[in-house]
C-alpha cells in the first residue's frame, strides 16, 4: 500500500483537516474548562473522534483502493460484499484500531508520565466503576457509524440529483 498517497489524501482535503482541528479544539476546551465541570462532555469529543477517524480511514483507504480489494477478497472466498459494506468495515476497523486500541492503550501506558489516572477500559468485568473507557469507545463507534450514514445519504442524494 502507498502510505504517502493515504496521508496526502487526508492532508490535501480541507474539510478533513478542519474536522481534525475541530476535534483538537473540542478536546482543549474539555481539558481547560469542561471535563471537570460537566463529566458528560467527555462523550462529545469521543463521538467526534470516531466521526473524524472514520472519515480519515475511509478517505485514506479509497486512495489506495482498499475497499475494492477488500470486496474482491471476500468475493474470492465465496462471500459477496458491496463497496459500501467494505467501506463500513474499513471505517469501523480504522476507528477501533486507532481510537480503541492505540489511543486507549497509549493513555494507559503514558498516564504515569503525565500524572493522571487512565480509564480502566481493559478491566473486566465492566462495571459502573470502570465503564468510562468502554463508553468512550462506544461513542467513537457511534460517531464512525454516523459518518458512514451521512456519507451514504450524500452519495444517494447526489445520484438522485444527477438523474
Amino acid at each position: 500500500m502507498n502510505a504517502k498517497a493515504a496521508v496526502e489524501s487526508i492532508v490535501g482535503d480541507r474539510g478533513l483537516v478542519a474536522y481534525g482541528l475541530l476535534l483538537l479544539v473540542l478536546h482543549v476546551l474539555g481539558v481547560l474548562f469542561l471535563y471537570d465541570v460537566v463529566a458528560e462532555y467527555d462523550n462529545v469529543p469521543h463521538f467526534w473522534f470516531g466521526y473524524v477517524l472514520s472519515e480519515y480511514s475511509s478517505k485514506a483507504a479509497y486512495s489506495v483502493g482498499l475497499q475494492s480489494r477488500l470486496a474482491s477478497g471476500f468475493r474470492n472466498s465465496g462471500v459477496t460484499i458491496r463497496l459500501r459494506q467494505a467501506d463500513f468495515l474499513v471505517r469501523l476497523i480504522g476507528f477501533l484500531l486507532i481510537g480503541g486500541l492505540l489511543w486507549e492503550g497509549l493513555e494507559i501506558a503514558l498516564s504515569r508520565y503525565f500524572g493522571f489516572c487512565p480509564d480502566s477500559f481493559f478491566s473486566f468485568p465492566i462495571t459502573l466503576r470502570n465503564i468510562d473507557g468502554a463508553l468512550d469507545v462506544s461513542m467513537g463507534v457511534l460517531g464512525a457509524t454516523v459518518a458512514f450514514i451521512i456519507t451514504i445519504r450524500k452519495t444517494d442524494r447526489g445520484r438522485n440529483v444527477a438523474h
